[in-house]
């Protein structure tokens, strides 16, 4: 799996930061508010329920733990299932370094909590981004995720805790791991038969498709030629890749094409022209119409809002 899985969290750009170190004492709850970033919250210390609004039912988080509203969805996080919710921004406080506190002193258990922000570019039509869940939760009880989550949640703790040169470098780091690693796990701890196309990077062959596809997106593949690539007739192929991805070669080659486009018109320099060759339309004609079935605009207009 780790050649094509390696290909789509390399192609993730985004941007991490912490915004509240948050200290709590029962009784407590929180509401995020829908944000336009998405969100993550580890757990340094203690447990805490956390619940999307008009979502599932409640989640028990505890120590190691870390779970990602990667759309921003709006949540509530409390120390029980029950306990009234007041807004977030009411209660976090911004220090002098510009570093929040969220602090909520109750006389019950104490929860610590590390609260952070994310940003992804082009999350629509990115592959894996546009494909998962409103929320991802991180726990694994046989000891190798939840110490490793832990470490980097221990890390950032300590880094907000005891501030030195270049700590908001080192926590934004940190914060960029630790989201490339929530993202990891949750594709490969994926159920069988569930999370989309993304239960596709288990099956040998069409994740080596994948994989031919991601890294060479300007050829002109057809479903015959990556069928004898991976040792598979194309008929079998076709209606393999089809059924594991839940599109055609040709339409999943069409949108990586397009998130690669994305990537490289916000670079500049890069001519409209340059992008449609570099991801493999002969035309920029048939290139801009591309973009603008998947993406709703033009090349130009996109670049633009970007």
């Amino acid at each position: 799996m780790s050649d094509a899985l390696a290909d789509i969290l390399s192609s993730i750009r985004m941007e991490g930061s912490v915004f509240s170190r948050a200290a709590l004492a029962a009784p407590w709850g929180v509401e995020s508010g829908a944000t336009p970033t998405g969100m993550f919250h580890a757990v340094v210390s203690g447990g805490a329920w956390i619940e999307l609004v008009g979502g599932q039912a409640p989640v028990r988080l505890e120590r190691g733990d870390i779970v990602m509203m990667p759309f921003g969805d709006n949540h509530l996080l409390k120390d029980t299932p029950s306990t009234r919710t007041r807004p977030i921004a009411e209660l976090n406080a911004v220090d002098q370094f510009g570093r929040g506190h969220l602090v909520v002193a109750g006389e019950g258990p104490q929860t610590s909590l590390i609260c952070g922000t994310v940003s992804f570019d082009s999350a629509a039509v990115h592959p894996v981004l546009s494909m998962l869940p409103p929320l991802l939760h991180v726990r694994d009880h046989g000891g190798r995720v939840a110490s490793a989550a832990e470490t980097l949640v221990g890390l950032i703790a300590e880094e907000m805790d005891h501030p030195g040169p270049g700590t908001e470098t080192v926590i934004a780091r940190l914060t960029d791991a630790l989201v490339v690693f929530v993202l990891r796990n949750y594709i490969e701890n994926l159920p069988e038969g569930q999370g989309g196309w993304l239960a596709a990077l288990k099956d040998p062959p069409i994740r080596e498709a994948l994989g031919l596809i991601h890294r060479n997106p300007e050829r002109s593949w057809t479903a015959a030629e990556l069928a004898g690539l991976v040792g598979m007739s194309r008929s079998s192929f076709f209606a393999r890749f089809r059924n594991s991805v839940g599109e055609t070669p040709a339409q999943y080659l069409t949108m990586w094409r397009i998130h690669v486009a994305t990537r490289l018109l916000r670079e500049e320099g890069v001519s409209v022209g340059a992008v449609a060759q570099r991801v493999g339309y002969a035309t920029e004609a048939a290139f801009s119409n591309a973009f603008q079935r998947v993406t709703g605009l033009r090349p130009g207009a996109y670049r633009k809002a970007a």
